[in-house]
């Protein structure tokens, strides 16, 4: 039995990785000695606050670092390692057995390209399919992520739909070929509330469906209450605290994480004391 057939082996497993600026070798590594594991059909909650090192950890997964960092320990995704792997290998497997979700749509979308082509893309490049049966597939997607009239508006640009469609075409881009690890890096970023929720539940939907195992990576703690099962939190590019949501949350034992808790309580008071102060919903998400 391979690792990857093996049910005992983790979708995702990361030892000790650390991060470090090649053009200062001396300096201390942005991310250091991160330790996750996250099983398929799970979803993994990364928690902290900007610039603790959560993008530049699910950057090193995705083999994205650029030129200027290098990564050391070790990444693995069905026992097959991933730091070190050649960028062809990694092309094989980006978009394909693994996917990430980006902060912000629009920069993941080319404004000269059809939402049909930039969806169909993964499906040529990795299924070789032929455009009939790519733009068939691409509607399908689109229209499961909830964009109405998908086979209408596969030949739109980008800059034709509102910012939560265009998260949600960014998220049927990243699910076209099943993989079986998507990374949502702030999946929701100035999204407002109404389609936040409806975009977690999406993927908290497809994770279920699919089996596919989930790293989440967001500051707002609500969002990993109520979607993740298991949470790692992260400050100073290292993981300070991690285990079973319900039980972190319950009793933080670090201290980052107890002040973590203690504004989430501030702020919802705040929030219950001003109702109006939420965003209005977007007219089309």
């Amino acid at each position: 039995m391979t690792a990857a057939n093996d049910p005992r082996t983790p979708l995702l497993l990361i030892n000790d990785l650390s991060i470090h600026h090649q053009s200062r070798p001396m300096a201390p590594p942005m991310v250091r000695d991160v330790n996750l594991v996250l099983q398929a059909g799970q979803t993994l909650g990364l928690v902290g606050e900007s610039g603790s090192g959560k993008s530049l950890s699910a950057l090193a997964v995705m083999g994205l670092l650029g030129d200027k960092l290098s990564a050391s320990g070790s990444v693995r995704m069905h026992g097959q390692e991933l730091l070190g792997m050649r960028e062809a290998q990694l092309q094989q497997l980006r978009g394909n057995r693994m996917a990430m979700v980006f902060q912000e749509p629009m920069s993941a979308l080319n404004p000269v390209h059809t939402i049909g082509e930039q969806v169909a893309e993964p499906l040529r490049q990795h299924q070789g399919l032929g455009r009939k049966a790519c733009m068939a597939h691409a509607a399908a997607l689109l229209e499961r992520v909830g964009i109405a009239r998908a086979s209408e508006r596969l030949s739109a640009y980008p800059h034709q739909f509102s910012g939560g469609q265009r998260q949600r075409i960014v998220i049927a881009m990243a699910l076209a070929c099943g993989p079986d690890l998507l990374i949502a890096d702030e999946p929701t970023t100035a999204l407002d509330v109404i389609v936040q929720q409806q975009i977690l539940d999406l993927l908290d939907d497809l994770v279920q469906e699919q089996g596919m195992g989930m790293l989440l990576i967001s500051h707002d703690l609500a969002v990993i209450s109520d979607y993740t099962d298991h949470v790692a939190v992260m400050t100073g590019g290292q993981i300070v605290e991690q285990g079973e949501t319900a039980a972190v949350f319950a009793d933080p034992q670090h201290a980052y994480t107890q002040q973590l808790m203690q504004s989430r309580q501030r702020l919802m008071a705040y929030s219950q004391a001003s109702p109006g102060s939420e965003q209005p919903p977007e007219s089309s998400p």
